[in-house]
């Protein structure tokens, strides 16, 4: 998997900043693009401590049963280590895509609000996140933006970003994406006289 600092090049994010910063211009609205590695949680290691701990307490209780008797806690031991990696292979396997989506989202929710995006003065803000790992892309826009724009648009855009992806200019597909959302933006929440540039207009690289 291409790591998230990789997945661009630093021409490619000044392009992003730039687009973001023209787009900008025309709306009170607030744009931001991140790009991180992975939002579906790691489900191996509560499954190697759920192992350990089925396997272990199987084997305690039955070596209990068995009064430490020495030719039964051979068997014990197979057993407790048996059901414990039964339940490590089970959390090995890879989430389906329903897994993976919901874990973007999530994921998008929590580093909108990291991001400041909540607390914008006219909640106004959008963030495009790509989680690589997943193949998912996210726009996510804050409640007023959402009060005046049908949900379907957001589909739209998703597309247009996956699909500059898919053609391997994953900066393209970013800064159409922008462009359009700006308009958008510039539309329902046009620039105003004192409008100032609330958060920055870098690319954000995560984990």
């Amino acid at each position: 998997m291409v790591k998230p600092k990789n997945f661009l090049t630093t021409e490619d994010r000044e392009r992003i900043r730039a687009a973001i910063a023209e787009s900008e211009l025309k709306t009170s609205g607030e744009i931001r693009v991140l790009v991180v590695g992975r939002s579906t949680p790691w489900s191996w290691l509560a499954g190697a401590i759920a192992g350990l701990a089925a396997g272990g307490t199987a084997w305690a209780l039955l070596h209990a049963a068995t009064w430490g008797h020495p030719d039964l806690i051979e068997g014990l031991i197979s057993i407790a280590v048996a059901l414990g990696v039964l339940l490590l292979g089970a959390c090995l396997i890879p989430p389906r895509r329903a897994a993976k989506e919901r874990g973007a989202w999530n994921r998008a929710k929590r580093e909108f609000s990291r991001l400041g995006m909540a607390k914008t003065g006219g909640a106004t803000g959008v963030l495009l996140m790509i989680s690589l790992y997943e193949h998912e892309a996210i726009v996510l826009a804050d409640r007023a933006i959402n009060d005046k724009v049908p949900p379907e648009t957001w589909s739209h855009e998703v597309k247009v970003l996956l699909d500059g992806i898919k053609a391997g200019r994953p900066a393209d597909g970013i800064i159409a994406t922008v462009r359009e959302a700006g308009a958008l933006l510039a539309t329902h929440f046009p620039r105003k006289d004192d409008d100032r540039n609330e958060l920055s207009d870098d690319v954000v690289i995560g984990k």
